[in-house]
């Protein structure tokens, strides 16, 4: 058993020594060339997700409780143009109904696009499967409002904002990653899915 404990403590020991070596080296290449291989410029990226809470719904005064709700779900994609930076866009849509009365409601239907770029941090965390970044850029929302009755007038409202994102990306298959992100694009502020990389 003492030989088996040894043995554990041994392996341990040098796979520590090993990363420390791996990482030393990382952050001893000069930062132009350095990669972490997370990201680069000829990546192509995927995304498909689902955003809670619904801020989307905010905004103005419904007429009656929240009866059902879907979405936001999110549609991306991301092209690499340099090593640690890229650009992309993404598509959301969400929809809600109100009831307020004897068959009466108020139907919401939103539809978002937003322009972002972004930059990784591949050039600063040495873990290959782990994708860390930010991004910015104008997000356009359009939100329709329609009631079943005449008292109330139908609406529409477009609003442009300044979105911001951080998020990581964890690739447990080459090309295949776990996918969170958080920030403000007028639509959700945290959504959660799936990456594929191309």
């Amino acid at each position: 058993m003492k030989k088996i404990v040894l043995l554990a403590l041994a392996i341990a020991f040098c796979y520590t020594v090993a990363e420390a070596q791996s990482k030393q080296a990382f952050y001893n290449t000069p930062y132009k060339t350095r990669n972490s291989g997370s990201f680069n410029k000829s990546a192509n990226l995927l995304t498909f997700s689902y955003g809670f809470p619904n801020v989307s719904m905010s905004g103005y005064a419904h007429k009656g409780n929240n009866s059902v709700g879907f979405g936001p779900v999110y549609a991306k994609y991301e092209h690499g143009i340099i090593d640690e930076v890229g650009i992309g866009g993404q598509l959301a849509h969400s929809t809600g109904k109100y009831d307020y009365g004897s068959n009466q409601s108020e139907k919401v239907n939103i539809l978002h696009l937003a322009i972002l770029g972004y930059y990784h941090f591949n050039k600063l965390i040495p873990v290959r499967q782990l994708d860390v970044y930010a991004g910015s850029g104008l997000a356009f929302r359009n939100r329709v409002v329609r009631y079943s009755d005449d008292f109330y007038d139908n609406h529409t409202d477009t609003d442009v904002t300044l979105a911001v994102k951080v998020g990581a990306r964890y690739y447990f298959k080459d090309n295949i990653a776990f996918y969170g992100e958080a920030g403000y694009d007028d639509m959700s502020d945290v959504n959660l899915g799936v990456s594929f990389r191309f």
